[in-house]
């Protein structure tokens, strides 16, 4: 419902999916005329407002019907694209559902912080963590930001303790599980005893115990 063709063969963007157009060739007349030259990015703001509503909306209809008691909190990942509009659209049509942002670097991380308003939304934390990752995520959560480091790897347990405790701060911790069936799709080598990240049923028992003990 967001594209379409009419009767001249030109493609139309439906941004908010009725009867309100924009005709691509329009786009690109006006941009030529302004001097750029193709190929060109066209990027319509009222897509990614309408992506948003809509992914939030599904989610809290399939809660209700299922009667699910928790509730779900979206996040956008970073690395999908950086461009500070883009970001900044995203936050604010996600507003009214706490929807976050998620890094896998330290670049990224810092762009979160930066760009994080919503004290309601999250911060979630993937990939590899060194020592200065661990401590830029913790200076967030002394910021009073939700910012959850997502574990691995068992060996990020002891250093994720070992900096708190050193900076005098209460990590939020969350764990990436290692499922012992494969999916299905494009993901499927990703998933499964075989997948490079994520810890399995004994290592998350193991990783709880040492965190409780900390």
């Amino acid at each position: 419902g967001n594209f379409s063709v009419d009767e001249a063969g030109n493609m139309l963007v439906h941004p908010s999916r009725d009867n309100r157009t924009i005709r691509i060739h329009d786009i690109v007349k006006e941009a030529i005329g302004k001097g750029l030259k193709p190929p060109l990015t066209i990027r319509i703001q009222d897509l990614l407002r309408t992506r948003v509503v809509e992914l939030n909306e599904l989610f809290a209809e399939a809660i209700k019907d299922e009667n699910y008691d928790g509730r779900y909190r979206g996040v956008f990942p970073i690395k999908v694209n950086q461009l500070r509009e883009v970001v900044e659209e995203i936050q604010e049509a996600g507003l009214p559902y706490g929807y976050g942002l998620e890094c896998g670097s330290k670049p990224e991380l810092m762009i979160a912080l930066a760009m994080h308003k919503d004290p309601k939304s999250l911060i979630i934390c993937n990939g590899y963590k060194d020592d200065e990752f661990i401590r830029l995520a913790l200076f967030g959560r002394r910021l009073g930001k939700e910012i959850y480091l997502v574990v691995e790897q068992l060996s990020e347990v002891p250093r994720i303790i070992q900096i708190s405790k050193e900076m005098g701060v209460s990590p939020l911790i969350g764990f990436r599980i290692k499922l012992s069936t494969t999916g299905e799709g494009k993901w499927a080598s990703s998933s499964g005893e075989d997948a490079k990240f994520g810890l399995t049923s004994p290592e998350i028992i193991h990783a709880a115990a040492r965190l409780k003990r900390a």
